[in-house]
């Protein structure tokens, strides 16, 4: 991007603060969002890289509640509790917008556009929480990676015709053992497990599941066909939140391995 591009940037990011009290922010990887007892000033609708939210026992033990991924709100629950029990963190070097949480409410009473993609959002987040719930309390530990692997997929990834799914992966083993409530070891010997039987390759930070379908069967995966609906609405919320007249972003097409926000 040239000079003359940079500034144009800097000067519709500055208009849309001034408009919407919100900002574009960014974030190096292991910094934090939220920490437990800090008052929650902020909504962040995240734009590129992940993020996560988990409890910290007393002992060390840590259970990631939730995955955050482009086009996710981070966190919706704060816009009723000002402080959180828990952590957030972000897994990769992300980019965020970020809005004042009183701002984001008049938005929302002021916008229909934006309050139907909140209430979308929120639903979505329903959803997925009791999802992981029944991976905790009854699927075994192929079935809980199977069905997060799909979940991820349908959430940022794409599926290909002959039922290949492929999407980032920068989840590490330990965090996919406190996503799912398992030990390191026994996500290795599962991941191990499910590239023998040839379902999954795991490499490079990519994740391609080669038989989307059967991968959906072993998860008892209810595929939510609103799901990329609900995710790109939030990318929409973005271009609400900056107004049409500013519009630094777009999104890039959908042929593309994942939908990218990316500068104009």
């Amino acid at each position: 991007m040239d000079e003359s591009s940079d500034l144009a940037a800097e000067a519709a990011s500055a208009t849309a603060e001034a408009r919407t009290g919100g900002a574009l922010d960014v974030r190096r990887a292991h910094t934090y969002l939220a920490r437990p007892g800090e008052r929650l000033e902020h909504i962040f609708l995240l734009i590129d890289g992940w993020a996560a939210r988990y409890r910290l026992l007393s002992d060390g033990r840590r259970q990631i509640t939730a995955v955050f991924v482009p086009g996710d709100f981070c966190d919706l629950a704060w816009r009723r509790a000002r402080t959180t029990t828990q952590h957030v963190i972000a897994l990769t070097p992300i980019r965020v917008f970020r809005v004042e949480i009183g701002e984001f409410e008049r938005h929302i009473e002021c916008d229909p556009g934006i309050r139907a993609i909140v209430e979308d959002e929120a639903h979505l987040a329903s959803e997925t929480q009791g999802e992981w719930l029944v991976s905790l309390g009854r699927r075994t530990a192929i079935e809980r990676l199977a069905h997060l692997f799909c979940e991820l997929v349908e959430r940022i990834g794409r599926v290909s015709g002959n039922g290949n799914g492929t999407c980032e992966m920068p989840l590490t083993q330990v965090d996919l053992a406190d996503v799912t409530g398992l030990t390191p070891v026994h996500v290795n010997r599962t991941l191990q497990q499910m590239r023998r039987s040839g379902l999954i390759e795991l490499k490079s930070k990519q994740l391609r599941l080669r038989d989307f379908p059967k991968l959906k069967k072993i998860a008892f995966f209810k595929s939510s066909a609103e799901g990329r609906r609900f995710k790109n609405n939030a990318f929409g919320a973005l271009r609400l939140f900056q107004g049409a007249a500013a519009a630094p972003y777009r999104l890039s097409p959908a042929t593309e391995a994942e939908d990218r926000l990316i500068i104009a």
